[in-house]
């Protein structure tokens, strides 16, 4: 498998997305979201983004709190986090004032039942004008419309992420898998996965291994069910 990310037609759009929200117009709100089902590659492209354009990537924790969260956001941005929750807030304000940076949330579901850290994201936004990407499940929309004013500052950035089609499965699988994989495997994975991205990398580590160990040029559909059963 070749490591690199793979550029589908959905992280296209989420390219745009950001693009846009970090090239927006003075006066347009910061503020974004990226939600979806698990294991369609949001947090893939989260990691990818934070790589590729220096971005500070901070995942909510099921445990944390808003001081812990707060330190958290203030140690990815390279500083030593000051106790209270307050002033980890000033030095994160501070450092995003004198250099903006993308600054993207994985698993914002997590924060919203703690007001406190909604509120703090929306006056980092508001008052340091950097871009905030929050990425989130299924139901992070609905959950984080109960917060009106955060709300409406992301309501023009915001994009639901779903699963590969057929042919999407087939572009990923071209720019990743290290064999050939013929149209009825590709077909074969998109039904076992449901274009989940990763379920998907996981059946190509399989059709892979099948390949070496049978010295197959190139992967069908058979190969992989022989295999399963």
């Amino acid at each position: 498998m070749r490591t690199i990310f793979a550029i589908t037609p959905i992280i296209e759009r989420a390219m745009s997305l950001v693009t846009s929200l970090i090239e927006r117009d003075k006066g347009i709100p910061g503020l974004a979201l990226l939600y979806g089902p698990p294991g369609l590659g949001k947090t893939r492209f989260g990691i990818f983004l934070a790589d590729k354009m220096g971005a500070v990537f901070v995942r909510a924790l099921a445990a944390g709190t808003v001081r812990s969260f707060l330190q958290d956001l203030v140690f990815e941005l390279g500083l030593e986090p000051m106790y209270r929750a307050c002033d980890a807030y000033k030095q994160a304000e501070r450092s995003l004032s004198e250099n903006s940076r993308l600054v993207i949330i994985d698993e914002v579901d997590r924060l919203a039942s703690r007001w406190q850290a909604i509120e703090a994201l929306r006056d980092l936004s508001d008052q340091t004008g950097s871009p905030i990407l929050l990425i989130g499940m299924a139901e992070s929309e609905r959950k984080l419309a109960r917060f009106r004013h955060l709300f409406y500052r992301m309501k023009a950035h915001v994009m639901q992420f779903t699963p590969l089609s057929e042919a999407d499965v087939r572009g990923f699988a071209d720019q990743v898998s290290e064999i050939r994989l013929g149209d009825s495997a590709i077909a074969e994975i998109h039904k076992i996965t449901g274009g989940r991205v990763g379920d998907i990398i996981a059946e190509l580590y399989k059709a892979e291994r099948i390949a070496r160990a049978n010295d197959l040029k190139t992967i069908e559909a058979n190969h992989l069910r022989r295999k399963a059963a």
